[in-house]
């Protein structure tokens, strides 16, 4: 064997290991790569997962500052729906009292004796209805305020009162008489 084919073995041997070592260094740095890469894409992934869960924690607290105002306005609701019924049954306690003064007043009320003239000109009353108390066989004063009276506690108006007292009693004074009952029901 010559001196020149005994190099080329051995260089080739190290011109082998020359590549053998290019080859790792190379996939040295392409793991290196690959790891970094896959520490970025882990970061990223992260912070989107962070910032979704601030999302959501934001979202839950407004949703709750939103229940917590929608309780009180139902509490508030409540409080102002208790106040009113306490407000009605007051009022129908003051109705009951001016009932009974009504029938009381109506009980105490001397009946007085009017002889009317039949006129044959005249049609037989019409019934009255039931909102309408029958006509009073006098026209005295306190027939009116009770007929009134009892009419408005009916939920008549003020001026189906004046009216049906107006072609049944001979008042020198309607409206005075019509201020009072109302006062005293709407009281």
């Amino acid at each position: 064997m010559s001196a020149g084919s005994k190099k080329q073995p051995g260089g080739s041997a190290a011109a082998a290991a020359d590549k053998v070592r290019a080859i790792l260094e190379a996939a040295e740095q392409s793991a290196a790569e690959l790891r970094a890469e896959a520490a970025e894409e882990i970061e990223t992934q992260l912070a989107r997962a962070e910032a979704a869960a601030e999302r959501l924690s934001a979202r839950a607290a407004e949703i709750e500052r939103s229940l917590d105002a929608l309780a009180q306005g139902v509490r508030d609701e409540l409080s102002a729906l208790k106040a009113d019924l306490e407000e009605l049954s007051a009022v129908a306690e003051r109705v009951g009292a001016v009932r009974e003064e009504t029938a009381e007043a109506a009980a105490e009320e001397p009946a007085t004796e009017v002889v009317e003239e039949p006129a044959p000109e005249e049609p037989e009353p019409e019934p009255a209805s039931p909102a309408t108390p029958p006509a009073p066989s006098g026209d005295g004063h306190e027939g009116a305020r009770v007929i009134a009276l009892n009419m408005a506690l009916n939920g008549s108006s003020r001026e189906d009162t004046a009216r049906y007292l107006s072609e049944n009693f001979e008042l020198e004074d309607p409206e005075a008489l019509l201020d009072e009952v109302y006062a005293r029901v709407s009281g």
